[in-house]
């Protein structure tokens, strides 16, 4: 016996030794420094070779359905009623072709001796432009192409498009790494879809009612283009789509989240969006997901082993391999597990982009296959950007499979019976079958399926939306199914009663009755139909449910919120709730999601409630901007008088306040009266009393707090606070940057001429240089000649000192004359003038003789481009050729000093742009092309405005959004700033980014070696 047993513990250390050697070869083989590269070092392989490097789970099987040359550069797929598959290639991407010259195509594949191989390819399409999005109708199909969505008519059932029409469009096609895609056949029958990042697109039906989309949304629309539908908003770059049994549709992203459960009317987390009433929450945040997600796949069918079923298969383009993803319901809330990655491949060129579940159950998976996959990390034009690759790969688990089977063609009774196959997709079919083939004739079919005795809840609920579709579903079937044994029944019951275009009060008693369901998906899918009836007796049960939520059940919990904040948007109701008398509770879920309904009622209400809630911080802020915002004019004065008193004996709360009420006044475009200018001069003193210079702690609380006094003194003139700014400036001053600028600003504001002189000594001084290039771009928004003449006297500056020198300069032709005489001096380098925003800054609106002068000193300087290429390739041979130990202590400092006020990382930095979470996997190559050369490849999403004002003064920002009257921009230090919309003469986008690009000169060898290795730590 004990033979055995030490036979066993030398049997499991192997084991475990064994498991450790083959994690170790596997982090080799399918990851590393290959996958890291935006531009894969290594050669291209054949399908068999790729095939041979792919690694999945024990007992599945991956096979190859289709590959070039019968394909090439394969974007979505999908499945028509006879069990062929759909694909859209393209080889313009990622140009767009000119108008009427594409050579994209979509073609038809098909397997017809059923041996898991496409072996018949139909181009039905061959003049395309980006086509992504396709869907297969019974004659034809529906398929997004630059820039419309279009109906395309087989006539002769030969496979090929006879004839198109435009369903919807034109699109925005700005960017086209982001369009329209994805489309899939819902419950409803509609055609739902995915718009893409940055474009802005306003498309409407054949009925008139249009939609406009901002950059990340999904939409649907109605297969005959009759009407389009908003679904959600927001997001960044949506490219997937997937139905669970439940009647839930799933998403991707490619940049906020792997995993969403969309709820309808939703808004979601984007770049530059305006937070509202807050953001609908995901299913999981990205963990080591790279941010180039494509194609979602709801394993619906029984051909995988049971804990393969129910899962969600996602596709990394970046990363090369397909994640698997289980979840479970808290309450009606799923949260999203990490599984075993699904797909492993150690060949970088596996591009997976889209992934989908065949009608056989079988995996398929798109495959781009390239070496670069990047939009703007690689230069669009880029030689090494295959154009003619690209495979379909198909998955099954040791044999397993269906067979296909021509649903085109079925009788009304096998479609019928199709309603219950194990397959989702199949499912689906049939049901779309049975409404456009069959049509009317189905009515009776349907409806003793329904009826018959036994019947699967799967079949009843499909029968049920099928019954729907065709106008055919009666009252009493309703009723009886709102009622049924099964949850799930009473859900779809529940979905379908929101399609419902009457809001018959005969279904109302329903609803109220599914509120109290135990089943909370069911509680969730009543809740949303209480926006159909907007009464105050569905306010007071939203109210009911919002009190009795659990915290943990996220999605019932924003579900409640968005049906109170939509059921206020109605303005009869509206009044109502004003002149209504409210519990306190009750009172503050309303508040809670006021912020949401812009009307002066929702400011009433707001006034009258406002002092009950128990919020602080910024929401308090971002309240009483709803509220100066939205309250009628002749209220205004009377929200300030009641404001000031009640907040009197919290200088911070009245800081909050304030300032909330100065942003709102701002963004209805209105002025400042004598009694808020009152109260703001007040407020100023008082903070810088409480606050004043040499406080010893620098939280960012009281940072905020004297910066807004600083602004708040220069805005009103305030020279009796003249010596508390000069307090911040004094030599040996430990105050905040930020708060240093804002009093020398105000002081300039106070009397330029005097205080020009002030801020020229700190540009001679030896204060730190980013002190000083704050100072010389801030003296651009004085220009005159007691500035000029400051900015033109200082010598010796350092080539980025140097840039904002010649910027602030470049304001005025005065200036202008400057810069080229110190040039000519040696004052100056050249080469300044030709960095990219110095030179767009120099440029805008130059005068004949002063172009000249500019191109004779430019003319033999080599391009900077060049020189930027050279300064990448020392620092990385130094880089790479380091022996010390450099911390990521010491890179994370690097990063918070230079990129965390624009970026984020774990949920913490700034919004301006993208997060940078897995940013480690593009290697140090890429990750010192952006740091040093960020104007190499401009991303539209970050693209910097010049905004020419009414007065002559030309300011830069990024593009962030509009509010009211204002419009808010960016600065290049990642604060935000608004500019009322009746002060811009001009706002065009510049050719460069918001992005600083001279942290060549900023960081020295050192400070870029440690935080290249901060950021390549940045794996997950």
């Amino acid at each position: 016996m004990l033979s055995i047993l030490i036979g066993l513990f030398l049997f499991a250390g192997c084991n475990e030794k064994g498991s450790e050697e083959s994690a170790v070869a596997d982090s080799v083989r399918f990851s590393g420094k290959k996958f890291n590269e935006h531009i894969r070092s290594t050669e291209a392989r054949t399908p068999d070779e790729e095939k041979s490097g792919f690694k999945l789970p024990p007992g599945f099987e991956i096979e190859l359905y289709a590959s070039e040359p019968d394909i090439g550069k394969p974007i979505n797929i999908t499945f028509d009623a006879k069990g062929r598959m759909w694909v859209t290639q393209s080889f313009e991407y990622p140009f767009p072709a000119s108008p009427g010259n594409g050579s994209d195509r979509i073609t038809i594949l098909e397997d017809t001796d059923n041996d898991g191989r496409a072996d018949r390819f139909t181009h039905f399409s061959d003049t395309l432009n980006i086509p992504i999005g396709i869907f297969p109708v019974n004659d034809g199909a529906i398929a997004y192409s630059i820039p419309n969505v279009y109906r395309f008519t087989d006539n002769n059932s030969d496979g090929k498009a006879d004839t198109k029409k435009i369903l919807l469009g034109p699109f925005q096609h700005r960017d086209t790494h982001g369009m329209v895609n994805n489309f899939m056949r819902g419950y409803d029958g509609w055609i739902h879809a995915c718009h893409g990042f940055t474009n802005r697109s306003t498309v409407a039906g054949a009925d008139g009612d249009s939609i406009t989309m901002i950059s990340g949304n999904t939409f649907r629309f109605r297969p005959d283009g009759s009407r389009v539908e908003h679904m959600t908003y927001g997001r960044i770059n949506p490219f997937g789509l997937a139905y669970d049994e439940l009647g839930y549709l799933y998403s991707t992203d490619c940049h906020t989240s792997p995993l969403y459960q969309l709820i309808r009317g939703a808004d979601y987390t984007q770049w530059g969006k305006e937070e509202g009433m807050g953001f609908a929450p995901d299913m999981k945040p990205l963990e080591n997901e790279a941010t180039a997600l494509a194609g979602i796949a709801y394993y619906a069918d029984v051909r995988f082993p049971e804990e393969f079923q129910s899962n969600f298969y996602i596709g990394d383009a970046v990363a090369s391999r397909v994640y698997r993803n289980s979840f479970s319901f808290k309450g009606s809330s799923p949260v999203g597990k990490k599984e075993g990655d699904f797909v492993l491949s150690e060949d970088p060129w596996f591009r997976p982009v889209d992934v989908k579940l065949g009608p056989d159950g079988a995996l398929y998976i798109a495959d781009f296959y390239n070496s670069i996959i990047g939009h703007y990390e690689v230069p669009l034009n880029h030689p090494k950007r295959d154009k003619t690759r690209g495979r379909i790969w198909r998955i099954i688990y040791k044999g397993e499979h269906s067979e296909l089977k021509d649903w085109s063609s079925a009788s009304v009774n096998e479609l019928v019976s199709a309603l219950d196959k194990d397959n989702l997709a199949v499912r689906m079919t049939a049901a779309d079958q049975l409404e456009d083939r069959i049509g009317q004739s189905a009515v009776n079919p349907v409806t003793d399926l329904i009826n018959k005795k036994g019947i699967s809840s799967r079949a009843y609920i499909h029968g049920l939306w099928v019954l729907h579709r065709l106008n055919a579903l009666t009252d009493d079937l309703i009723k009886k199914s709102a009622v049924h044994a099964d949850p799930v029944v009473r859900i779809h019951t529940m979905r379908i009663l929101a399609e419902k275009t009457n809001d018959d009060e005969t279904f109302y008693p329903l609803i109220i009755n599914a509120l109290g369901d135990k089943d909370p998906h069911v509680k969730r899918a009543a809740t949303e139909l209480l926006v159909k009836f907007p009464t105050l007796n569905s306010l007071e049960q939203a109210l009911s449910i919002r009190g009795a939520i659990p915290e943990f059940d996220t999605h019932q919990l924003y579900t409640t919120r968005l049906v109170l904040r939509n059921l206020l948007r109605n303005n009869g109701l509206m009044k109502e709730v004003v002149a209504k008398e409210w519990k306190q509770q009750d009172a503050g879920y309303l508040v809670d999601v006021i912020v949401g309904v812009p009307s002066a009622d929702a400011a009433i209400f707001l006034a009258h409630h406002i002092n009950e809630t128990s919020t602080g911080g910024e929401m308090l802020s971002r309240l009483y901007e709803h509220l100066a915002r939205y309250i009628p004019a002749q209220q205004l004065e009377s929200v300030i008088t009641s404001a000031k008193p009640i907040k009197d004996n919290n200088i911070d709360s009245e800081y909050l306040v304030f300032k909330g009420i100065q942003q709102g006044i701002a963004r209805r475009g209105g002025k400042e009266s004598s009694q808020l200018q009152r109260w703001g001069t007040a407020l100023a003193e008082g903070l810088l009393n409480k606050y004043p210079p040499d406080a010893t702690a620098k939280s960012p609380e009281i940072v905020s707090r004297q910066k807004f006094a600083a602004d708040l003194a220069g805005k009103y003139k305030m020279r009796t606070l003249e010596p508390a700014l000069l307090s911040f400036l004094k030599e040996g001053s430990t105050d905040v940057l930020e708060v240093k600028v804002s009093a020398l600003r105000s002081l300039l504001i106070m009397d330029t001429d005097k205080h020009a002189l002030l801020a020229g000594r700190i540009l001679q001084d030896t204060v730190p240089s980013v002190f000083k290039k704050q100072v010389a771009s801030l003296l651009g928004d004085f220009s005159g000649s007691s500035v000029n003449k400051v900015l033109g006297e200082v010598n010796n500056a350092p080539p980025d000192l140097q840039s904002a020198i010649v910027m602030s300069l470049a304001s005025s032709p005065e200036g202008k004359n400057i810069i080229f005489r110190k040039v000519r001096k040696g004052e100056l380098l050249p080469r300044t003038l030709i960095e990219p925003r110095v030179e767009e800054r120099i440029l805008l609106n130059i005068s004949g003789r002063q172009q000249k002068e500019f191109e004779a000193i430019t003319a033999k300087l080599e391009p900077i481009s060049k020189e930027r290429q050279t300064l990448i390739d020392t620092r990385l041979i130094e880089f790479n050729s380091i022996t010390e130990s450099i911390s990521l202590d010491s890179g994370k400092m690097v990063f918070g000093q230079n990129c965390a006020a624009c970026h984020t990382i774990g949920n913490k930095g700034g919004t301006i742009g993208p997060q940078l979470d897995g940013v480690g996997k593009w290697g140090p190559k890429a990750l010192a092309e952006k740091i040093l050369d960020p104007n190499r490849n401009v991303s539209e999403a970050f693209r910097n405005y010049t905004i020419t004002l009414k007065d002559g003064k030309v300011i830069s920002g990024l593009f962030r959004r509009e509010e009211g009257e204002v419009i808010i921009f960016a600065d290049i230090t990642g604060k935000e700033f608004s500019v009322p919309k009746a002060n811009i003469a001009e706002q065009k986008a510049s050719k460069y980014t918001l992005m600083p690009d001279h942290f060549g000169n900023v960081l020295s060898q050192k400070e870029f070696n440690a935080l290249v290795k901060y950021l390549l730590s940045l794996q997950s």
